[in-house]
């Protein structure tokens, strides 16, 4: 009885081990599934905010702040081009001396793009409307007097690694490596759908979580003989009756 017992405890605690390790699995396949989605979700963003600036000149707002590149070296050595800057909306009226701000340009050659440009007169009423000066930090002469109006917001800080990104994810080798994240993310996924496609059998194990359980019960089924074997080899051992009949 001592070894069938032994094989049991061995049995179940095989059991509960192999449960463990799937369970194991199964958090690191969650963890790996929010990461890519994760950073799926951020470069996708970066690629479209790319996009979206560099074909209409304007970048999505999210919260109230924007994301936006540097195109031209006015702002330099504060801001080089390819910069990318995070900008928050607020009223121009509370612009003070020394703020970077970005401005859609109303007149001239620039009129109808936006400028970022360092504040160097507060807001002053003219008339019913009111203006602040701005300049470039490498430019010689000051901006147009620009209208409060037409401030669409404040810089906050400058991101740097953000520049790097955007090179990268606008070229052919950023979308295939944003591809390559997604079929990462949902490489189970996807091999289930091929197999559906091609009619594959799904009885081949192919992912981790099956191993185990093959594993399991390819376990359970030796501790089964097993413990058959003791039992059979400690009913040989046990000995005959030997009974003796005499004649009276």
């Amino acid at each position: 009885m001592s070894k069938e017992n032994n094989s049991v405890i061995t049995e179940k605690t095989d059991k509960t081990e192999n449960t463990e390790k799937k369970d194991r699995f199964k958090v690191l396949r969650i963890i790996k599934n929010i990461i890519l989605g994760t950073l799926i979700a951020f470069f996708t963003l970066v690629l479209i905010t790319s996009m979206i600036a560099r074909f209409t000149g304007s970048s999505p707002s999210l919260f109230g702040h924007s994301l936006y590149r540097v195109s031209s070296g006015s702002m330099k050595p504060e801001l080089q081009v390819g910069d990318v800057i995070l900008v928050k909306d607020f009223d121009g009226k509370q612009a003070q001396e020394k703020d970077i701000v970005t401005y859609v340009a109303q007149s001239g050659e620039m009129k109808g793009l936006l400028i970022t440009h360092r504040v160097i007169k507060a807001p002053y009423q003219q008339g019913d409307e009111y203006y602040v000066v701005t300049k470039g930090d490498a430019n010689d002469t000051a901006d147009d007097p620009v209208n409060v109006s037409q401030i669409q917001g404040k810089m906050l800080f400058k991101i740097g690694i953000l520049k790097y990104l955007f090179d990268f994810f606008v070229t052919p080798w950023g979308l295939l490596a944003i591809i390559a994240l997604i079929i990462l993310a949902f490489s189970n996924e996807i091999v289930i759908f091929v197999k559906s496609i091609f009619g594959i059998g799904f009885e081949e194990k192919t992912n981790v979580e099956e191993i185990i359980e093959r594993y399991q019960k390819e376990n359970m089924k030796k501790l089964r003989e097993e413990a058959e074997k003791s039992k059979e080899s400690e009913k040989s051992d046990e000995p005959a009756d030997n009974t003796e009949g005499g004649a009276e």
